[in-house]
């Protein structure tokens, strides 16, 4: 697993070598709103099945996303006059929205719902911006593990994993927040699946 420590001066060559990562089918962790994420090309199958194996993770589980905005967001899923209020709301953010999913059987993607946010961080959201594509967000970390704030421990977690990622962008230990507030809708029907560090109330 290569790593890059992002600092204030080199953030465009990271950025780069982010994508080319990603575009190659390969995994990135990167920093996020809420602690370190294990992504790659939502749309590369094998790409998603390499995340399954790196951690561990059952398959009948699935995987979140995050895109560049609202309007991205649009082309994917389905929203409701709710749906769209909450994101509108609350997006960029903490927030992820499980929607119904416009293309169930397509490219491998079967499930009828997609979890999706448009993070706030800075790096997340540029390098999905320009990436141009939906990227896996999910927490860098083998499942039931926790989340991971903390470069150092991410790489002594997969310092023995059969199946590693391909680049660690190292921003520093990223302050502790909450997960990110899950909230599944379809039409008028409102689920909050997690309270995170987004405080919803219905």
């Amino acid at each position: 697993m290569k790593e890059i420590k992002l600092t204030k001066t080199n953030r465009v060559m990271v950025l780069q070598q982010a994508l080319e990562v990603l575009r190659a089918g390969g995994a990135v962790i990167y920093p996020t709103e809420t602690s370190y994420g294990l992504g790659v090309d939502f749309y590369n199958q094998e790409a998603v099945d390499k995340i399954y194996k790196i951690k561990k993770r059952d398959r009948t589980k699935p995987l979140p996303v995050i895109v560049p905005d609202i309007v991205s967001a649009s082309s994917i899923v389905n929203f409701s006059d709710k749906a769209k209020r909450l994101a509108l709301a609350h997006w960029p953010g903490p927030l992820t929205l499980v929607l119904p999913f416009k293309y169930c059987k397509w490219n491998g993607h079967c499930d009828d719902y997609l979890a999706l946010r448009v993070s706030n961080h800075p790096f997340a959201n540029d390098l999905v911006s320009i990436f141009g594509k939906p990227i896996i967000s999910t927490s860098a970390n083998l499942s039931e593990t926790g989340d991971s704030y903390d470069p150092a421990k991410i790489k002594e977690q997969f310092s023995k994993a059969a199946f590693k990622p391909d680049l660690l962008i190292d921003a520093g230990v990223l302050q502790a927040h909450l997960p990110s507030t899950i909230v599944k809708i379809e039409g008028d029907k409102i689920e909050i699946l997690r309270q995170g560090d987004l405080k919803i109330e219905l």
